[in-house]
């Protein structure tokens, strides 16, 4: 066997390895940047799924069969041209999506809209409206990833808050702040898988907290 041969024998191994690691770990949650008060509300209360909330006093989102999801803004300062500017539409739209789609599978509401689509009409109250802004959305370095993922080098960032406003009052019920890193995955992984994968879970988890406080269970700390 030639020295080469043997030299990508011995490295193969360690390269498969490595990326069936990474397929096995996928975006994380870790602290929010700077979480947006709305309607007198700013998110603190850690929650082991919703990242961190804050319920309005006599807030009682069983009231509600309507839920109208709207597209969320970028105002990540690293937005800078117009490639950025095309991606944040693209990835808005992916968190858009998967809130609707999760919402939907939650069946916690009889209607779930969306905004860009179908628009919420006075008849439809009582309702509510879910907006907000993706605060964080940092593309990261596939290959820094590649080579240093494992210590978190390249890592993707996602951040979404949000606000549950009721219709017609225009009252804010619930505020959120999640925020997900990704490193790891095969070869590095792309930009677009890890901030889809987090756009999902904070979509995911956000969800599972709505039924958790449909069901009388207040917000609790994160262990």
């Amino acid at each position: 066997m030639s020295r080469l041969s043997g030299l990508r024998t011995y490295l193969w191994p360690i390269v498969l390895g490595l990326a069936l690691v990474g397929c096995a770990v996928g975006a994380t949650k870790s602290s929010p940047d700077n979480p947006t008060s709305a309607g007198g509300l700013t998110p603190s209360v850690k929650d082991p799924e919703a990242g961190l909330v804050a319920v309005a006093p006599g807030f009682d989102i069983r009231k509600f069969k309507i839920i109208a999801v709207e597209r969320f803004d970028v105002t990540d300062p690293g937005i800078k041209d117009d490639g950025d500017r095309r991606f944040a539409a693209k990835m808005s739209q992916v968190l858009q999506l998967e809130l609707v789609r999760r919402l939907r599978e939650s069946g916690l509401f009889q209607q779930v809209i969306n905004a860009s689509q179908t628009e919420l009409t006075p008849a439809d109250s009582p309702a509510l409206r879910l907006r907000g802004a993706i605060t964080r959305l940092g593309r990261g370095s596939q290959a820094a990833r590649y080579f240093g993922g494992a210590y978190g080098a390249g890592r993707t960032r996602a951040q979404a808050d949000m606000q549950l406003v009721e219709v017609p009052s225009g009252r804010v019920g619930l505020v959120t702040a999640d925020r997900r890193v990704a490193s790891m995955g095969a070869f590095g992984g792309s930009d677009d898988e890890h901030l889809e994968e987090s756009f999902d879970d904070i979509a995911r988890d956000l969800a599972r907290f709505l039924v958790r406080l449909s069901k009388g269970e207040a917000p609790k700390e994160a262990r």
